[in-house]
């Protein structure tokens, strides 16, 4: 499915238009016999003008579902045409001249018909789930769309602007569950991204997913963000395991439990498992940069150097400068001996994703003889650290890539105490490896929340 036409006088209707596009894939993904390709990689193709028969290879899909939206005051225009890729011969097609309060019956009407069009059946539980709405007040409906496509674009800004629209449409419908999971998702975001400490974050999020799962707890999404919730905050590894299968068994399309599910096992060491999740979410979503970047993280981690340099490359082809990716090109060339490549991609990967990489830029850097810029890096984290939250982590491993082993185990202790995210990765990225040795880093990690099983 790709994403709708905006064609209404009003820029803001924009957001409406790609939520209820991505509302519509997320009612056919439930379809047990229909595979949908993800948000990420449909979207890829929003304002271009790409051939369908390239498209359906692209994405490895036999048909195309397209259309427009026209929003009007309170009416709506939609048009909606399912496309056959071998040929580009139109397969069914349909135009709804509808108020804005009869949003949720177009969207089930356009559901329907397009599964009809491709000759598939639905039973009894199936398209219950299939058209299951998650309020009754198309206003409500309309401000959650709209939040969940800020939050697809996974900036500070967006996710915000996010949070304001759900709440709104909590404010009009205080059992939206799904208003509830955006919330949560937001909150959690915010503090992967580390634009504000853990601390902060993790109550808001906690009170918002803990309110989602009450109302509804059958949404996929609800359990993915609980499982974020509870790796990331609380370093809760097998809650987090236990609530992503059970949104896949509720989803089995859901590309992001796949994904996260992925980075879950790679982070416990449970590299055969990762991998295949991992591929399971880029079948899904193969044009998704984060899928493929997260992939080849994965190789990295499994040492599979080769494959996630070669990936990482393929991934510069859907998102040209993805800092992920320079992040992950980083990791394979310094562990594969070839420093000064290493050192350039960490350097780009600081460029665009800011203080969250100068852990490993500051380590490659000292390795390559350049302790002068490393010290540097430290001094900057200091001063930004006055006005704004910075994470200990980055200190931490620059302190001890000097060899001051001591303040480097300090700063990580801190850490631990503060419940910074980007320890989860504490057992595999090799940026940690300068602390392997310390009784009291193994102490740290014996704290994380490790299952047993998995030392």
């Amino acid at each position: 499915m790709l994403p709708f036409s905006h064609l209404s006088s009003d820029p803001g209707d924009e957001h409406f238009c790609d939520g209820l596009s991505e509302e519509l894939l997320n009612a056919l993904a439930r379809v047990e016999d229909l595979r949908v390709a993800a948000r990420t990689s449909s979207f890829s193709y929003k304002g271009k003008d790409a051939k369908v028969g390239e498209i359906g290879e692209a994405l490895g899909v036999s048909t195309v579902l397209e259309g427009s939206v026209r929003k009007s005051g309170s009416r709506l225009r939609i048009t909606t045409q399912l496309i056959d890729t071998k040929d580009g011969y139109q397969l069914w097609s349909e135009r709804y001249d509808r108020e804005m309060r009869d949003i949720f019956e177009i969207q089930d009407e356009i559901t329907l018909a397009v599964v009809s069009a491709l000759k598939l059946k639905l039973f009894g539980a199936e398209k219950s789930a299939v058209l299951k709405k998650g309020t009754a007040n198309a206003e409500a409906h309309e401000l959650y769309l709209r939040g969940r496509a800020l939050w697809n674009r996974r900036t500070q800004a967006d996710f915000e602007r996010a949070i304001e629209y759900f709440e709104s449409a909590i404010a009009l419908d205080a059992g939206y569950a799904l208003a509830y999971a955006g919330l949560a998702d937001c909150y959690t975001f915010l503090a992967y991204y580390e634009a504000f400490s853990p601390g902060e974050m993790a109550p808001k999020a906690k009170a918002a997913v803990e309110r989602a799962t009450e109302l509804d707890a059958s949404l996929a999404e609800c359990h993915s963000s609980l499982s974020m919730y509870k790796v990331f905050f609380e370093y809760d590894m097998g809650a987090g395991e236990r609530e992503l299968c059970n949104a896949i068994s509720i989803n089995p399309n859901s590309s992001l439990a796949h994904y996260w599910l992925s980075a879950l096992y790679s982070l416990l060491g449970r590299f055969g498992e990762a991998l295949s999740e991992g591929r399971k979410a880029l079948e899904l979503d193969p044009l998704s940069p984060i899928v493929n970047a997260s992939l080849a993280r994965t190789f990295c981690s499994a040492g599979k150097y080769d494959e996630a340099v070669e990936l990482s490359k393929r991934n510069f082809e859907i998102s040209p400068d993805f800092f992920f990716s320079h992040w992950v090109l980083g990791w394979a060339y310094e562990r594969m001996g070839r420093l000064e490549e290493s050192i350039d991609h960490f350097r780009k990967a600081v460029a665009i994703g800011g203080f969250l990489m100068f852990g490993h830029l500051g380590r490659a850097l000292i390795k390559g003889g350049h302790q002068a810029e490393a010290r540097e890096l430290l001094a900057e984290l200091g001063e930004k650290s006055k006005n704004r939250f910075i994470s200990p982590v980055p200190s931490a491993i620059i302190h001890a890539s000097l060899g001051d082993t001591s303040e480097g185990l300090r700063l990580l202790e801190q850490a631990w105490e503060m419940r910074i995210i980007s320890l989860i990765w504490i057992k595999v990225d090799p940026v940690f490896d300068v602390f392997k040795s310390e009784p009291r880093f193994r102490e740290i990690v014996g704290r994380m929340g490790f299952p047993e099983e998995n030392p």
